[in-house]
């Protein structure tokens, strides 16, 4: 095989294996840190337990999602979670955090959130 079939070949598999580790959502998020940026940034509406009973809860219409309910969190993927974490959702206190979260913060709290579902 040719120089240049070898570098064709190699450049289909790591885009190969690019496309299929953006559509199944499996670059390594850190669910610890992902604890740590829910903490400082998510608690106060979400609660410490992702439950939706944050202390500033109590005076929000809608109330926040609480995580740990598989009927709330039904249908919701992680793009689903990653535009609302970066673009807030409309209609509900949930502000966007794009502008002051790295996209890698972003993906570890979603990584955190996931590990909250009662199975």
């Amino acid at each position: 095989m040719s120089r240049l079939a070898r570098i064709a070949v190699a450049s289909v598999a790591v885009a190969a294996f690019g496309l299929t580790m953006m559509a199944t959502g499996s670059f390594a998020a850190d669910p610890a840190n992902g604890k740590k940026v829910f903490a400082a940034n998510c608690v106060v509406c979400h609660g410490d337990k992702g439950d939706g009973h944050g202390p500033a809860s109590a005076t929000m219409n809608p109330k926040p999602r609480d995580f740990t309910s598989a009927t709330e969190m039904k249908g919701i993927d992680d793009a689903r979670l990653h535009k609302s974490i970066s673009e807030g959702r409309p209609g509900t206190a949930m502000v966007g955090f794009a502008k002051t979260l790295k996209a890698s913060d972003i993906d570890d709290v979603i990584a955190h959130i996931k590990s909250l579902l009662k199975k």
